[in-house]
């Protein structure tokens, strides 16, 4: 067991066969975690019936639900607060834990690290999705872990005020790099610390294609709530904005192994997926400067 207690948190959208292997990846870890909270969507009952199934095989796990709007900003958040450990980690549904995977992060935890972000590849070739961290790409200053694979002290999370809820379709792994840079906390890398993710997109998680606008929104959201902290001038701010939305489009025409692309081809299409994703974009971008405003009004006394 993890000195001081370690929570690992799976965030779970109704895909009962894929949580199933995700928990037996965490129960034959060879370091156990205190707990494991599945983070899952009120009224999800092929959630229940995995957690139930599996509970005897492994150590505490029970499920916290989303209530109202659902989320990963919303899942995480939830998350972390219900977790007794000091410390916190997040994997996805989706992904398998290395039986390492707990054992490399909990090194690290002795050292007083505060954030750590972990090597995330392919299942199919093994090739690396994400080698630790990655750079924000509105700066390259910033370091920010893979979603799928980071932990944190539970202290700090409360301190910077936990996820972004706005952000329920990508990019909060990058806001909350991005929040703890800014509080001076640095994300350590561990590479040794490997999950398995086959990445893929939509509330499914099969194609990106109907879930570009939500994917779209969240970028221009995180690039507005964030651009003037990061001292990005307004120029910049619209190059980066311009380079999200070619992006997306080209995302929205080519396979990704088969997957990632609309059902629908030609010119309607085009003008379609362009028109969604502008209008989520600009959207986004309203939302985030509206909200980075109101968060850098002093408080009323």
């Amino acid at each position: 067991m993890v000195d001081g207690g370690l929570s690992v948190v799976v965030c779970s959208w109704k895909r009962p066969e894929r949580l199933r292997r995700c928990l037996k990846g965490l129960y034959d870890q060879s370091v156990l975690p205190r707990e494991i909270l599945v983070v899952g969507v009120e009224g999800d009952l092929d959630t229940a019936h995995v957690v139930e199934d599996l509970r005897s095989q492994g150590p505490t796990t029970r499920v916290v639900w989303q209530r109202g709007r659902a989320g990963l900003g919303n899942a995480r958040n939830l998350g972390w607060s219900s977790a007794q450990g000091e410390w916190v980690a997040f994997i996805d549904d989706d992904a398998i834990a290395d039986p390492r995977w707990i054992e490399s992060l909990a090194k690290h935890f002795r050292n007083g690290t505060t954030a750590l972000g972990g090597q995330v590849r392919d299942p199919e070739d093994g090739r690396i999705i994400s080698d630790g961290s990655f750079r924000f790409w509105l700066r390259d200053l910033h370091l920010c872990p893979a979603g799928c694979n980071m932990a944190f002290r539970k202290s700090w999370l409360e301190a910077v005020g936990g996820f972004d809820e706005n952000l329920a379709y990508g990019f909060d792994d990058h806001d909350i790099g991005i929040k703890l840079t800014l509080s001076g906390v640095r994300v350590t890398d561990v590479p040794e610390a490997i999950v398995w993710h086959r990445r893929s997109w939509g509330p499914t998680r099969e194609t990106l294609g109907p879930n570009l606008p939500q994917y779209a929104w969240s970028g221009a959201y995180l690039i507005a709530r964030h651009a003037e902290s990061l001292g990005v001038s307004k120029v910049e701010y619209f190059a980066r904005f311009c380079a999200l939305f070619i992006e997306l489009i080209a995302m929205s025409r080519g396979p990704r192994h088969g997957r990632g692309r609309f059902r629908a081809r030609g010119p309607r299409s085009i003008v379609r997926t362009t028109w969604s994703v502008s209008r989520s974009s600009l959207l986004g971008t309203l939302f985030g400067l509206k909200a980075a405003k109101a968060s850098s009004r002093p408080a009323r006394q």
